[in-house]
């Protein structure tokens, strides 16, 4: 006796033909690292802020007895930033947001944010190539490298702290280099490079030198170019405002914009006070 096998494909109009996920994996973007080492000057009613730099008055003289004392001249410089906004909207409609299967406001104003946030480390990445005094890798970066880059800045009598803020690809060079050298120092104190970074950026510390690694460092004539540099010292920052998320609904368009803004501006304090450390793209 013949039978009839219903299937999907009989029931095409009432089965469903997929099951999206309200979870939404996000989406891949470069580590955000840190402000601590950023020197950052006072808001005031301006969108320029200095940052004064004292001249080297030399060293003391040597006199004869109830000789005069002469008088130095003292000497300043300073270096500017200008405080810029920034920003990124997305715009949800009342449509979309309706038959969406997640919180959509939520996840649009998650992204708006991350995209501020990106731009801050963009424009903070493309410093790290900009040092005068540069230490160059013959091929990959190794260990040996970095703490070259430490030297030059001791040899001119920069005082640390000092950071280190690199590329993935120069930290997983570092990684390696540890990972395989005789030296004692590859195990025990270091023994956490061969871990994987979180969203943070940090990377771990080596011989004192904290590390920050993002992909966003700057890649020129097949060099990438991170860098050493003291901390609080070498960079600067002016910000008016920090990363604000607003919302404002156009009813004609019959959608809500979210709106996140940021206001600031990067400056090179003291050039001598970092290190362009590159190496091999």
């Amino acid at each position: 006796m013949a039978t009839t096998s219903n299937t999907a494909a009989s029931l095409a109009d009432t089965v469903w033909t997929e099951v999206i996920q309200a979870d939404v994996l996000q989406e891949l973007r470069p580590a955000m690292t840190s402000r601590e080492f950023i020197r950052f000057a006072t808001p005031g009613p301006s969108n320029v802020a200095s940052f004064p730099i004292w001249g080297d008055a030399g060293a003391g003289a040597s006199f004869t007895d109830a000789a005069e004392v002469t008088s130095t001249e003292l000497s300043d410089t300073q270096v500017s930033a200008t405080a810029a906004e920034v920003g990124f909207r997305v715009d949800v409609t009342d449509l979309l947001k309706t038959i969406y299967p997640g919180d959509l406001i939520s996840e649009s104003a998650r992204i708006a944010a991350a995209g501020v946030a990106e731009k801050w480390e963009t424009d903070l990445s493309a410093l790290m190539d900009d040092f005068t005094n540069i230490t160059t890798a013959a091929s990959t970066l190794s260990s040996i490298d970095l703490l070259a880059a430490v030297s030059a800045l001791e040899q001119r009598d920069i005082p640390g702290p000092y950071v280190g803020y690199l590329d993935p690809k120069q930290t997983g060079e570092l990684r390696a280099d540890i990972a395989t050298t005789t030296s004692s120092y590859a195990i025990g104190r270091d023994g956490e490079k061969v871990a994987p970074f979180g969203t943070s950026g940090f990377f771990g510390t080596y011989m004192g030198v904290p590390i920050f690694q993002t992909s966003l460092v700057v890649t020129t004539t097949s060099l990438v170019g991170g860098a050493v540099f003291a901390s609080k010292q070498a960079i600067g920052c002016y910000e008016l405002w920090g990363p604000r998320i607003e919302t404002q609904r156009d009813a004609s368009y019959r959608l809500l914009e979210i709106i996140a803004t940021q206001c600031y501006g990067f400056c090179e304090i003291a050039d001598t006070r970092g290190q362009t450390v590159k190496s091999a793209a």
